[in-house]
């Protein structure tokens, strides 16, 4: 008997011919997608409560984790722009609530060691999310890729995220610790902190152990604490090579104009760069984590640098 013919169209071409291959996505056609968020407390290994916020894809499936690190006094849902567009985009974003979060109101400030230390705890419990995160994830139709997982973080919190991926800083101790977390394939960190005297040498970004972005921006500073902008390099600028990307926007401060952090109306200049270094960041994290399909950065526009090494 003989063999089956493919079936055909109507003009003679074979129905296997007519399914064309999918276009690659472009970073910000992934970004523009929805995100849900949802919050509730998740408790350390010593029970200590810590507030969580997650950002997630609407769509159930299986996405790699990525832990956020708030910057000093602030709190995961004042970085809603920056968090729910990575989501929305395939990650599932988990971020805790530091202990120095304006949102506690506490009477007695905690120590810098406390804090310190919480800090950590709190990035080894969104890199290895307790049940009831598991749980309520579960119940939205997601999981967690076991072997894709990015760390990232704003400010004081970048620092966080570089010692999860090797950086070593100096401890109440006085002796650096090894913090890296072996899960971590990737990190971003939106101005991360320079060398600060008792707490980070530039030789402690030497030890970084994978893919690291930086993103800063030309007016990054803050008088009498960061005078010059380019302290925020200082984990690019003393990491090692082949591991290193360093994205400057030009007239880009600390929030970007306020789209995050400190939350004010931007002007259009800071939420087009906004929008870059979003993109930026995003193809970092999926070719960091060997995503199958990273999406298409496209090229530089006028106000941004991107450097590599």
């Amino acid at each position: 008997m003989p063999g089956a013919q493919p079936k055909t169209l109507a003009n003679g071409q074979a129905a296997s011919a007519a399914i064309a291959p999918v276009a690659p996505q472009t970073c910000k056609e992934r970004l523009a997608g929805e995100a849900q968020e949802f919050s509730l407390m998740a408790a350390t290994s010593d029970g200590r409560q810590v507030p969580i916020t997650v950002f997630a894809p609407v769509k159930g499936g299986m996405y790699p984790l990525a832990a956020f690190s708030h910057g000093a006094f602030a709190a995961p849902d004042r970085y809603r722009a920056l968090l729910a567009p990575i989501a929305a985009a395939g990650f599932v974003v988990v971020a805790p609530m530091h202990i120095d979060s304006e949102e506690f109101e506490h009477e007695t400030p905690p120590s810098r060691n406390e804090t310190w230390l919480t800090r950590n705890a709190d990035m080894a419990l969104a890199l290895a999310p307790p049940r009831s995160v598991m749980d309520e994830l579960g119940n939205r139709g997601l999981t967690l890729d076991p072997l894709r997982t990015a760390a990232f973080g704003h400010s004081y919190g970048a620092l966080f995220a570089h010692l999860t991926a090797g950086a070593q800083a100096i401890e109440a101790s006085g002796v650096s610790a090894d913090r890296r977390n072996p899960a971590v394939d990737v990190v971003a960190g939106w101005s991360p902190p320079g060398p600060m005297p008792g707490l980070i040498a530039a030789e402690g970004w030497s030890s970084l152990a994978v893919p690291t972005l930086t993103i800063t921006g030309t007016t990054d500073v803050f008088p009498g604490f960061v005078d010059d902008w380019r302290a925020h390099t200082a984990s690019y600028d003393n990491g090692p090579s082949g591991l290193g990307a360093l994205w400057v926007g030009e007239g880009v401060d600390h929030y970007f104009g306020g789209i995050f952090g400190r939350e004010k109306p931007a002007d259009a200049a800071s939420q087009r760069l906004f929008g870059q270094a979003l993109a930026v960041s995003l193809e970092f994290l999926e070719r960091g984590v060997n995503a199958d399909n990273p999406c298409v950065l496209g090229e530089a526009i006028e106000g941004e640098t991107r450097t590599s090494k």
